[in-house]
């Protein structure tokens, strides 16, 4: 396998070539770049099958040169030492988030979940491919970790301020992220949650009851109570009672 390295930091290119020498012997560095603009004009011509991206750059930031670029064949790996891009990063389909100081372990894995998808067709516009995927999971990132948490296993997700608690099936406290109820429901993508409200997002699979008074509430899987809008009343039962 190919690989091209993006970094402002020559540092960091430098860590990366070496431990991928030393670690995946299976992929040759086809060409280093630290700075984007450059890189822009070498993948606009050729791609290889893995590009190990920095986010924070001069001139044009990893999100924005991937948007550049249009169509994407390679498997983009996201090196960076900020958490708070893993779930934008998820949406342009990366393989994986490496967090700075890049553990060789994490590396030599990332570089395993890129090979057997090095075969699929080109993908178009990666963009809008990304934001039309429904995910079967996705990355929190919960202070210094960044966690996997399956889709199916989201019983909702309240809004706090411009923070966002994620409950999680059978575990006894939510994530608390610092994102917003909208992120969460833009990185979703998912036709299975719902607005019953401003402050909730609901997945309609973990609904164990509905209790029909002056208020109307939803009662989830965990006996999470969450208020109906008045004027998402009928929508709600409309949607339930299909």
């Amino acid at each position: 396998m190919t690989a091209v390295i993006i970094d402002d930091e020559v540092y960091c290119t430098d860590v990366v070539s070496i431990l991928t020498s030393k670690y995946c012997p299976e992929v040759e560095i086809a060409a280093v770049f630290n700075h984007s603009v450059q890189a822009l004009e070498y993948l606009k011509k050729q791609q290889p099958d893995i590009i190990f991206m920095d986010i924070e750059m001069p001139q044009m930031n990893g999100f924005e040169l991937l948007q550049q670029i249009g169509d994407v064949s390679s498997r983009i790996i996201f090196t960076t030492a900020y958490d708070q891009y893993a779930i934008q990063a998820f949406k342009f389909n990366a393989v994986d988030y490496l967090l700075k100081p890049i553990d060789k372990d994490e590396l030599i894995a990332a570089v395993k979940k890129s090979a057997p998808k090095l075969q699929q067709p080109k993908i178009e516009h990666l963009q809008y491919l990304s934001q039309t995927n429904v995910p079967e999971k996705i990355l929190l990132p919960i202070g210094n970790e960044i966690i996997f948490v399956q889709v199916k296993d989201i019983t909702c997700c309240e809004a706090e301020g411009s923070y966002c608690k994620v409950y999680i099936m059978d575990k006894e406290k939510p994530y608390l992220l610092s994102r917003t109820l909208r992120d969460i429901e833009e990185l979703l993508n998912n036709p299975g949650f719902f607005r019953p409200h401003t402050s909730w997002l609901i997945h309609d699979i973990h609904i164990q009851k509905i209790i029909r008074t002056e208020g109307m509430e939803i009662v989830l899987h965990g006996d999470i109570h969450v208020p109906v809008a008045r004027s998402k009343k009928q929508e709600v039962m409309d949607r339930l009672m299909k």
